[in-house]
């Protein structure tokens, strides 16, 4: 009989988890930046963000 294979693989959760913590970090960084381009349009043109509420 011939010797089974084992995969040379890593754990897949290990790659989930490097997956979702780049996609986290790429969700807050786009998030900072649009509150910073919020925050330097609204100081460009004088008006509050919160203007309508």
């Amino acid at each position: 009989m011939s010797k089974l294979t084992e995969s040379k693989a890593g754990p897949v959760s290990k790659d989930i988890q490097a997956i979702v913590l780049a996609n986290v970090i790429a969700l807050v960084s786009l998030v900072l930046f649009a509150a910073m381009g919020m925050g330097i349009a609204s100081i460009a043109t004088g008006e509050s963000l919160f203007q309508g509420f």
